[in-house]
């Protein structure tokens, strides 16, 4: 009698298990679903720059790298005001001004869009960390794997959906698709603002500067940082470096459209399924085959030219995502002491996004240079390299995955 009801246990695993999370992780799940549905526009912005406003390549990737450089000062400011100040004013004011910084973005000339992207920048990424730390602020740990699975479904399975609505919404008026992103993000801001309390635990208040600086001398940290910000690099090459040579190939914007449309899907569909295979496994291993994956993905582009061999890139460097994504976030969640919860979240907020000021930048410059195939190989060399170091950091470290 024990053994259908242990299958039956177990089938249950590979469909999400919504049961037993507060109501707060539910409404930041439904405004992120929100958020991430109409979070069209970086995805054109290198097109709008370089078809529309008539930038270059390298040009582009600068304005698109100072978006970067205000989001490298958003997750630290963002970290430490929801410390100081509180995670639902923090939230609330990064997503209405960032909302109306993205329309700003979609209107000004083109003396003012290095210093409005960065404004952007900060104030759009704002509340990415905080909103991190929230959900472990609310959800015990034995629930935070799936808590932060659960909010990274929404997160793609809204952006499966944007790909779509901004190829159309582009197609007739790129202002409009700026207005429409724009308005989401604030959306989602006077969500919490109606509904959210606040979570920032009593001990977080008294964290001072000097128990801050416990995150530079945490080396484990510091080097999981490193790998991260390394691997991002290679990411975040879809933002300009992929769309340009997309284009030169002969691919339209819509097609672009549904290729982006192919990450958000395949992590949607198969990211619980992959979680069951990961399930109790070193954590160092596993971030380091996603590590490999993506830069197997934009290193074959290399030898790409049509939708098909592109298509192939995409499926790649997506499984290495759906790998690496939530095991880095529900690390940091489980390793930041309590009052430095929203400090660790924004440093490791900021190795991405000093990859984002980064990546943009060098990969127009290489694809202007020498041409998008050494940018390619460069990735696949790259991805390798992170790889190698997470395979190499100490196995001491608490990197087990929960089932």
């Amino acid at each position: 009698m024990s053994e259908p009801l242990v299958k039956i246990s177990r089938a249950r695993r590979w469909s999400p298990d919504l049961s037993g999370l507060p109501r707060p992780f539910w409404i930041l799940f439904a405004g992120t679903l929100v958020n991430r549905t109409g979070g069209f526009a970086l995805m054109f912005l290198a097109i709008y720059l370089t078809d529309v406003r008539g930038l270059t390549a390298a040009e582009a990737g600068l304005v698109v790298s100072a978006y970067g450089l205000g989001a490298m000062l958003a997750g630290p400011m963002g970290g430490a005001a929801s410390d100081c100040v509180g995670r639902r004013s923090t939230l609330v004011v990064s997503l209405i001004a960032g909302g109306a910084s993205m329309i700003v973005l979609g209107q000004v000339g083109a003396r003012a869009l290095l210093a409005i992207a960065a404004v952007t920048g900060l104030l759009y990424e704002m509340y990415r960390p905080v909103a991190a730390a929230t959900i472990a602020d609310v959800v015990e740990p034995p629930n935070r794997p799936r808590a932060y699975s659960l909010n990274y479904w929404a997160v793609n399975l809204g952006a499966s959906i944007a790909p779509f609505l901004g190829s159309a919404i582009a197609s007739r008026s790129y202002p409009l698709m700026f207005l429409a992103d724009g308005l989401t993000t604030a959306a989602y801001g006077l969500l919490l603002l109606l509904m959210l309390p606040e979570t920032r635990p009593p001990d977080a208040v008294r964290a001072s500067a000097r128990r801050a600086a416990v995150i530079i001398r945490d080396r484990r940290f510091l080097f999981f940082c490193a790998l991260t910000f390394g691997l991002h690099v290679v990411f975040f090459q879809f933002f300009v470096a992929l769309p340009i040579d997309m284009r030169a190939h002969g691919i339209s914007t819509r097609q672009y459209g549904a290729l982006m449309a192919i990450n958000p899907a395949l992590v949607v569909l198969l990211q619980i399924p992959m979680g069951e295979l990961i399930a109790g496994r070193r954590r160092s291993r596993v971030l380091a085959l996603g590590s490999l994956l993506v830069g197997a993905g934009f290193g074959c582009m290399a030898w790409a030219g049509s939708m098909p061999a592109y298509m192939i890139g995409t499926v790649l460097y997506t499984l290495g995502e759906i790998l690496f994504a939530p095991a880095s976030v529900s690390f940091v969640a489980d390793w930041a002491p309590l009052e430095l919860r929203g400090r660790y979240q924004g440093a490791f907020a900021l190795a991405f996004t000093a990859a984002f000021a980064t990546a943009p930048a060098a990969g127009g410059y290489v694809v202007t240079a020498a041409g998008a195939s050494w940018l390619w190989i460069a990735c696949l060399v790259g991805g390798a390299l992170v790889a190698l170091g997470f395979l190499l950091m100490n196995e001491d470290s608490p990197f087990t995955i929960s089932s």
